[in-house]
């Protein structure tokens, strides 16, 4: 069988190829689709390697021969579906001289548009500058389905400062400190759910020069931080 010979799925015997692996990353983030890198490899193959993607209903996406010891990557765009079904994919290795394999399917709806925001983690740092005194307030979620909308409110509800940053990456919001202090908080949100941070004072009062602290608005919230349950909150003096 030639590297580039298409193998028929239904042809696919488990164990005559090493474990062949998929993963992914996301690139791009638009309202309904992303633009995914798919990686296919199987590490113990004998180059050459022919992979191919498939997609739901046994659909062929894309196909690649790979003549080293490397993963094959597949750019492509995934729209969202009207069922979780539709949106899975596996990755197949065949082998010049025979041997083939499939990876564990990929359900790119749950890995996409199905986490819910979770463990939010909230920095503030004071900058004494000669702009006067200013805070930079860091809020990334280290779980949840992109697109994340991270917000900077008041204890009234009221939304100060706003950003959509890309995927993985934090929210970096910074603003003047006034002379009476002020409670803030994060908030993150996406089209599944609600996480903010507690309420935080700014500024906290004196603070020692050096390493970061935890600062919990309450009682309540040091608990929730303690079990997990909250993200956390930190201030650095610069």
């Amino acid at each position: 069988m030639s590297a580039d010979t298409t193998v028929p799925r239904d042809s696919i015997t488990p164990g005559l190829v090493p474990e062949v692996t998929i993963a992914y990353q996301v690139l791009e983030v638009f309202p309904r689709s992303r633009r995914v890198l798919i990686t296919c490899h199987s590490p113990q193959g004998t180059p050459p390697i022919a992979y191919s993607l498939w997609g739901s209903q046994d659909i062929e996406v894309a196909r690649k021969v790979v003549k080293k010891h490397t993963p094959a990557s597949f750019s492509i765009n995934v729209t969202l579906k009207s069922r979780p079904d539709l949106l899975t994919y596996t990755c197949q290795a065949a082998t010049s001289s025979g041997p083939r394999g499939a990876s564990t399917t990929l359900q790119m709806y749950w890995e996409l548009w199905a986490k819910p925001v979770s463990q939010l983690q909230t920095n503030f740092t004071l900058l004494d500058r000669g702009s006067g005194p200013r805070v930079e307030m860091s809020c990334r979620a280290s779980l949840g389905s992109p697109p994340i909308t991270y917000s900077l409110v008041g204890p009234d509800g009221h939304v100060h400062l706003q950003q959509r940053p890309h995927y993985g990456q934090p929210a970096n919001f910074s603003f003047l400190l006034t002379e009476t202090p002020r409670w803030f908080q994060c908030q993150a949100q996406n089209d599944i759910n609600v996480q903010s941070s507690p309420l935080t004072l700014v500024p906290p009062g004196q603070l020692p020069r050096g390493p970061t602290f935890v600062l919990a608005a309450s009682l309540t919230s040091i608990a929730a931080i303690a079990s997990g349950m909250l993200g956390r909150t930190t201030w650095t003096r610069l």
